[in-house]
């Protein structure tokens, strides 16, 4: 059975994290168990700060993602979830939520492990999480249909239920966050078969596991561990399921969409982003500069709306330019569990030789290298926080997704050259505005065709607020009230009135 094997105590992990490693089994949660791959087949878990292995996870094919399944279509047909009062399910998702809050250490101390994500960024996670299972906890009873005024010979229902088995294939830049998911997909009364990225398989054992003790019958939450290729497209596949929600490269999703096509199956899709902050020069610089540099340096840049293309108008280019310059000359890079560090590793060798190679390509492409722009270190997955000025928005460095602390700077003359350059890309998911300009604000975010646009402040998140992307960043809508369009379908009944 798979497990962790490396010496936890060379790790400073809260007591309680280190109680449930010991015994913990890295494996699938599959109709309330916890349990190895039907082929013995593991993968193994790598810490990215030192690059070496601290445990083993089970690593699923076919037979596991068919007897998944099978659990959650079974659970989700006999109405052990999906039949309960919504009042009940209420108080399970709010009993939910205290057990995440108990086991808020361990969640954070995983995602470090397994994730690389600094500790003060994992807590941001955890607390994000627990807004969001609460905020989802209070729907069931707020699920309400609706009486259309038609004729008198009939009487007209239109009622909202559940779609049915939820595929959630979930990415490793937030790994506790899938909770957040998940109770979304339980509050509107559908069983779930999660598929955690790879990297991150530990926190998706624990939430099976917590749902369980919270009274989520078993069956309605399975876990599901192994590569995309394998257990993913499988998974994407499978008839049983009746919709899927990814989060993840544009790539992996177009491959998604593709494969759920002739069974005509939902997919609600967030691809990433490739997102703008436009810094006017009426702008609060030292804000503007210092909250421009976290938007990309925070989880090493490894966050979908990473502000990664700063725009500034060139006025003031070489001055603002200098200032996140020196902001991120300071930032101490090393282990995600020293709290003195700023930045972390990225999560994997493989990121690591991507983020290395879209830095030849803007060297190659002729734009300025500012900062940064080397591997750090030789121990670990850690890359040097990394700004290209001068940059045309044309090369590939401002046009692709590196996912990783790489920022470009593009300079821009008029307020439409800035709007211009901003949605001149394949993505939409979000865009910052640096102004003091309030109308000038207002004509932003009606010109910037993005999913979510922040003005003088980036990366806010609320529970209660939709959250996803336009164009090729992806369809459907996280958090607030609109992601249970997702989880939701309607059905009209007519009956005949007699005379």
């Amino acid at each position: 059975m798979s497990s962790i094997t490396t010496d936890l105590t060379d790790f400073p992990l809260a007591s309680e994290t280190q109680k449930y490693l010991e015994s913990a089994l890295i494996g699938h949660v599959i109709e309330g168990d916890v349990v190895a791959s039907r082929s013995g087949e593991t993968m193994p878990i790598i810490h990215p700060a030192t690059g070496a292995e601290i445990g083993w996870a089970a690593a699923g094919g076919p037979d596991d993602v068919e007897q998944a399944v099978t659990s959650a279509r079974r659970a989700f047909d006999d109405g052990r979830w999906r039949d309960l009062a919504p009042l009940e399910k209420e108080r399970r998702l709010r009993r939910l939520s205290e057990l995440v809050a108990e086991h808020a250490d361990v969640f954070s101390d995983i995602d470090v492990l397994d994730a690389g994500l600094l500790k003060v960024y994992t807590g941001f996670i955890v607390q994000a999480t627990l807004d969001a299972v609460d905020y989802y906890a209070g729907w069931p009873s707020k699920i309400s249909g609706t009486i259309p005024a038609v004729p008198n010979d009939v009487a007209v229902y239109v009622v909202r239920e559940p779609v049915g088995v939820i595929g959630l294939v979930v990415p490793w830049n937030g790994p506790t966050f899938v909770l957040g998911f998940i109770a979304a997909a339980l509050a509107c009364g559908n069983s779930v078969v999660v598929k955690p990225a790879e990297q991150t398989p530990m926190a998706a054992v624990l939430m099976g596991q917590l749902c369980l003790e919270a009274g989520i019958p078993p069956g309605v939450v399975n876990v599901l561990q192994g590569t995309g290729e394998t257990v993913g497209a499988a998974l994407v596949a499978h008839p049983g399921v009746d919709a899927i929600a990814f989060t993840g490269s544009i790539e992996t999703g177009r491959r998604i969409q593709a494969a759920a096509a002739p069974r005509v199956k939902r997919v609600s899709l967030e691809l990433g982003g490739k997102s703008a902050q436009i810094v006017f020069a009426d702008a609060e610089l030292e804000t503007a500069a210092a909250t421009a540099a976290m938007a990309v340096w925070g989880a090493s840049g490894q966050v979908c709306t990473a502000g990664s293309r700063v725009l500034v108008q060139r006025s003031i280019h070489d001055e603002l330019v200098e200032r996140i310059a020196a902001v991120s000359r300071g930032l101490r890079i090393g282990s995600p569990f020293d709290p003195a560090v700023d930045l972390g590793p990225v999560v994997s060798a493989q990121q690591l030789d991507r983020i290395t190679g879209y830095v030849a390509i803007g060297n190659d492409e002729g734009a300025a290298l500012t900062l940064g722009g080397r591997r750090h270190g030789d121990v670990g997955y850690f890359f040097e926080p990394t700004i290209f000025s001068d940059v045309r928005n044309d090369m590939r460095i401002a046009q692709e997704e590196i996912f990783g602390p790489v920022m470009c700077v593009i300079p821009f003359d008029t307020e439409e050259d800035a709007f211009t350059i901003a949605n001149d890309t394949e993505y939409g998911l979000s865009a910052g505005v640096w102004t003091s300009d309030v109308t000038r604000a207002h004509r932003a975010y009606r010109a910037l065709r993005a999913g979510t646009v922040w003005v003088n402040t980036y990366q806010e998140v609320n529970a209660a607020v939709p959250y996803g992307g336009v164009k090729q960043s992806g369809h459907g809508r996280a958090l607030g009230a609109a992601s249970l369009d997702e989880l939701l379908q309607t059905k009209t009944v007519w009956m005949k009135v007699s005379r």
